[in-house]
């Protein structure tokens, strides 16, 4: 119930991160059996979560196709990868939650 509660303060923060990790031992021990409001929580969490990582990698994407900064592609060529791998880790984490 804490930890429900606590989820739904960090959704108001906007703080999904944290949402997420709110969840998790829930989700965890209920091995997939949720209820209506739980899946709703994840559901907006994760959506929230990975939707700040997808427009920062979009953006990212945006400036490295600007000649103005081609002297600057490797960094931040570094910078996306390491934006996709949290994305990544993010998706293999709900999808484990969920099994």
């Amino acid at each position: 119930e804490e930890k429900i509660f606590m989820a739904r303060v960090a959704e108001q923060a906007e703080r999904f991160d944290d949402m997420v990790d709110f969840l998790r031992p829930i989700l965890s021990e209920k091995g997939g059996d949720f209820s209506v409001e739980e899946r709703n929580l994840l559901s907006v969490g994760f959506k929230n979560l990975i939707g700040g990582k997808r427009t920062a990698i979009r953006t990212i994407s945006a400036i490295e196709q600007n000649p103005k900064y081609s002297k600057f592609s490797d960094a931040l060529g570094q910078y996306k990868k390491k934006i996709e791998g949290e994305l990544g880790k993010d998706c293999q984490d709900i999808i484990n939650m969920i099994k």
